[in-house]
């Protein structure tokens, strides 16, 4: 499917767009505003005034707007005429908008005087009975520009938008300073952008943005490039579906400049075309000979050139260089950048690498080779440089033994990413060199052994296995590099294809069983992990305490922390032991190992812990290993896991800003497929946040990610009926549901514990609330699923919950149930579960004290859970307590909690919420709210509807009410 030519949607700018739209508030309000809005070339300053002019013009009410009314936009772009350039070129742009839109009856009104009108009509023909002298002083063409939009603006909202201020002329821009500073009282907006990498220290718009700047109603917006998470999501727009790793490329190669995003987005690795090229090499063209030949060299050593080496690999003398230089950084082609030079882009670079001849390439990069041999290479990176530039030189024995020299240090600071590309580079060069075994020190099998090991430390299993798979083509009849390799493939296919190829782990075992070498032993050992972890019961036991005992026997560490936490995956799976799970991986992290191994531990320590309902230690447990994945460069493997762990810890302890973040790292960081699991924790903290309009507009943008996920990890449904469960349960419950069924059948899932454990209980909670039971088949089921649970962590403590629920329906003694349910809220306060679960039996158990005849305490509780609920992200739960507090009539018993109960109710809205709720007490309609927030009349209605539901109120007057009311407890309190 071709990709789009541009984004559908503009990414993000929220912040820019907010600070356009207030000061065209102020506008409407009779307060003038001027924005100047800069930002470099191709940054998105005209997609953003776009999108602001749409909002700003669009009818909300979905009719004509009556003549007279509405804001007059007129437009006038500034054009590269020179220095000197034609007097108010722009502005002659701007005047015949305003012709068009208002007339030229009202246009001469404005005007006022006849010699006022003379002078426009030079600009603007037509409006005058004679036609204008053709040598009018633009002075007074100033004046009457000036008069027209001062009169126009007191009848209408006039906007104008100048763009490009860097190519204005000097008429322009002094106009622009004398509206910036000098009209009062006028409905005008006017907005104005330049290239902010034009206007160097002699622009002539330099004094004006400068006096400008001093101005108190002038607004600076910057639009800076996108962040790597904006340009995926511009990306997505465009062509969905990319490589997360071609993504993240074409981010660094646009340098986050949404122009050259879209240009590349069907480039992928291509060359650039010639239209594109001569768009980058424009500046570069405007330099001089020295400066060109300077510019040519930096971009052989790279985005970034130190400038004690740029000395070095020069032709030019000290002198020669620094006029040169500063001449490139005058043109905007580079810039200075700490200890030496950048290129203003990585397109520009690769532009200006291609316009070397061949001879000069290979000169200047055997120079940088050289220079960086003798001077640097103390670094993994520095080193890889070096081999890079002998490779470019032609100088294939240097470049072997460069990167052999590169690798070394790479893997003696373990930098994986570096040490994966150069071991692939080794194997590329292998056939070309003399003696490559010789000088490599290795074998070719070892060489793509390391790779496919550096690769799956990465996160990568596709290019792990083709490595594997060229280790064993080459590979002689070395038993422990055969058994290696099988067993790397055998990792390799399960992580790609979810299911082994048990006869590599056959084949290995024959190899390696009975070989009197210590490696032989250590392999056996890890080789044994990969059988226990694809089967149960008394095999699986058997194979992972072999493992041990050999991982112990060697005292190799790795080996025995691999075995140590398959058997806590064995105890957790096969024996539903949480706490005896949790033992073996508290061992194995003690030990010494590196970081992809410490990384696999951590993740499988944080993920029991979350299972096992600790979830405070599963936080500082988790952010722990993902700080250190993300010190190692090892993020994209154990680190989005770990990440995506943490993110449901932080979400069920009340923590969700936070969550947020780590929940966004992990969906990047995955795979496509695998990041549905991400998806699935955004919309189920959505749903316990009462989003439901958000989380439909989530799962609709990911609905392909989730299919795809679905057809590939069929197992992983069962979470979806658990999430889809959350998404429809209520205040009172619901019987004969879809969720239900589907909910109940994931509680009878086979494989995970976990889900089978929350299913039950959303289950439960769906079908049992106080007075109402489910049928008896749906009371069975969830009575056969309690069965057989441990007395244990989670699974009590879930067991309990569930109990207390099927209490409620059965219509236990409010007494008892008052018990019960306090027992349980008393249990979850230190955590052990979610704490929408805690939102909720703190709201059960509410509701047992009302029935109990405790409606005090009652109410206090329910005005308590009204105020908390929401910064914890469970405004749901927020809701249901308001609805329970007003079906039970209560009033808390003092007037604090009235206060405490009415700012909650308010304090559970999102911010637009709070602004429509404020425009319902004000008497405002659906479509006057849609005008004045510039939205449809349906949006508006959905919201409002929204909201009616989340404060409990019956109708737009009882929502009134209760906004003054929380207002003036906030007031007082």
């Amino acid at each position: 499917m071709p990709a789009l030519h541009s984004s559908p949607r503009m990414v993000g700018r929220h912040t820019e767009l907010a600070a356009l739209l207030e000061a065209f508030d102020a506008g409407v309000g009779g307060t003038p505003r001027t924005v100047v809005v800069r930002g470099e070339a191709g940054v998105g300053k005209t997609r953003l005034v776009q999108e602001f002019l749409a909002l700003v013009t669009a009818d909300p009410l979905g009719a004509r707007t009556a003549p007279g009314e509405g804001p007059v936009v007129a437009f006038g772009q500034c054009v590269d005429l020179g220095p000197i350039g034609a007097p108010f070129g722009p502005i002659r742009r701007v005047l015949r908008d305003l012709h068009a839109a208002v007339g030229t009856d009202a246009l001469r009104d404005a005007a006022g005087s006849a010699a006022a009108i003379a002078s426009l009509a030079a600009l603007v023909p037509g409006i005058a009975d004679e036609p204008a002298e053709p040598d009018e002083p633009a002075a007074e063409f100033a004046e009457a520009i000036e008069v027209l939009l001062e009169q126009l603006s007191r009848r209408r909202h006039v906007v104008v938008v100048l763009e490009d201020l860097q190519w204005a002329d000097a008429a322009t821009m002094a106009l622009l300073k004398t509206l910036a500073s000098t009209l009062r009282g006028r409905r005008l907006t006017i907005v104005a952008t330049y290239r902010s990498d034009d206007i160097d220290r002699f622009h002539p718009l330099r004094p004006v943005l400068a006096e400008l700047d001093r101005t108190r109603s002038v607004v600076r917006v910057e639009v800076a490039p996108l962040t790597p998470d904006e340009v995926a999501e511009q990306v997505a727009q465009l062509a969905g579906g990319l490589d997360p790793r071609l993504v993240e490329a074409l981010a660094e190669r646009s340098g986050g400049i949404p122009f050259l995003v879209e240009e590349l987005v069907d480039l992928g690795d291509r060359a650039l075309p010639d239209t594109l090229r001569e768009l980058v090499l424009a500046r570069y063209a405007r330099l001089g000979d020295d400066a060109q030949q300077v510019v040519r060299t930096m971009a052989a050593g790279g985005v970034h050139v130190d400038d004690d080496v740029l000395s070095a690999v020069t032709a030019l003398d000290e002198r020669a260089l620094d006029a040169a230089v500063r001449e490139a950084i005058d043109t905007r082609v580079i810039t200075a950048d700490g200890t030496g030079y950048a290129f203003r882009h990585a397109l520009t670079r690769e532009a200006v690498e291609g316009e070397m001849l061949p001879s000069e390439r290979v000169r200047v990069h055997r120079r940088y080779a050289e220079h960086l041999r003798d001077h640097r290479g103390d670094s993994p990176d520095d080193a890889s440089a070096v081999a890079e530039h002998w490779l470019a030189a032609r100088d294939l024995p240097a470049a072997f033994d460069a990167t052999v020299a590169a690798l070394r240090q790479s893997r003696s600071r373990f930098s994986p990413a570096t040490s994966a590309k150069l071991t692939e580079r080794l194997a590329e060069l292998w056939g070309q060199v003399p003696d490559a075994e010789t000088r490599a020190g290795t074998t070719l099998p070892a060489l793509h052994l390391d790779a496919a090991q550096a690769w799956n430390d990465l996160g990568d299993p596709e290019r792990s296995l083709r490595s594997a798979n060229e280790g064993l083509a080459v590979c002689p009849d070395d038993p422990l590099m055969r058994a290696a390799l099988l067993r790397q493939r055998y990792v390799q296919t399960f992580n790609l294809e979810h299911t082994g190829r048990p006869a590599d782990l056959d084949e290995a075992v024959a190899l390696l069983e009975g070989v009197d070498d210590r490696r032989a032993r250590v392999l056996l050992s890890r080789v044994l992990t990969n059988m226990a972890i694809d089967e149960h019961g008394t095999y699986a036991a058997e194979h992972a305490a072999r493992a041990i005992a050999l991982a112990e026997e060697t005292g190799d560490d790795p080996a025995l922390a691999v075995a140590l936490t398959v058997e806590a995956w064995r105890l957790a799976g096969d024996e539903d032991q949480d706490s005896g799970a949790l033992a073996p991986l508290e061992r194995a992290v003690a030990l010494r190992l590196d970081p992809p191994m410490r990384a696999y531990v951590g993740n499988a320590l944080t993920h029991m812990l979350v299972s096992a309902g600790r979830l405070h230690e599963a936080v500082v447990v988790g952010t722990q290993h993902y700080e250190d994945v993300v010190r190692a460069g090892i993020e994209r493997g154990s680190g989005a896991a770990i990440a995506q762990s943490v993110a449901f810890a932080l979400f069920a302890t009340g923590e969700p800003e936070t969550a947020l973040h780590y929940a966004r790292r992990a969906r990047r960081l995955m795979s496509r497929a695998d990041a549905a699991s991400t998806v699935r924790l955004l919309s189920s903290h959505l749903v316990w946040d009462d989003r439901p309009h958000e989380r439909d507009d989530l799962l609709a943008t990911e609905r392909g990610r989730i299919e795809e996920s679905q057809r590939l990890y069929p197992e992983k449904a069962a979470w979806w009926a658990v999430e889809r469960a959350d998404a429809a349960l209520t205040l009172h419950a619901r019987e004969g549901t879809d969720a239900a069924t589907a909910v109940l059948a994931a509680a009878e899932h086979p494989e995970s514990r976990t889900v089978r454990r929350y299913a039950v209980l959303t289950a439960a909670l769906l079908t049992h609330s106080p007075g109402r039971a489910g049928d008896s088949e749906v009371r069975a089921r969830v009575e056969r699923a309690l069965d057989g649970w441990p007395d244990n962590e989670l699974a009590g403590r879930v067991s309990r919950f569930v109990r207390a629920v099927l209490a409620d329906g059965d219509g236990a003694p409010a007494d008892d149930r008052v018990t019960a349910w306090r027992a349980i809220v008393d249990e979850l306060s230190p955590g052990g579960m979610p704490i929408w679960h805690l939102q909720t039996a703190r709201c059960r158990l509410a509701w047992a004290l009302i029935d109990a005849g405790e409606r005090d305490d009652a109410a206090d509780l329910l005005a308590a859970i009204t105020a908390e609920a929401p910064p914890l992200g469970v405004t749901r739960v927020a809701r249901w307590a308001a609805e329970l507090a007003a079906q039970a009539r209560l009033v808390p018993a003092d007037t604090a909690a009235a206060a405490q109960t009415k700012a909650g109710i308010v304090a559970s809205l999102t911010p637009r919420e709070l602004q429509v709720l404020e425009l319902i007490a004000e008497g405002f309609t659906n479509p006057q709210i849609g005008q004045r927030l510039f939205i449809s009349p349906k949006t508006a209605s959905v919201h409002v509807s929204a909201i009616l539901a989340k404060i409990g109120a019956a109708n737009r007057a009882e929502a009134a009410a209760l906004y003054a009311a929380a207002v003036s407890a906030s007031a007082s309190a």
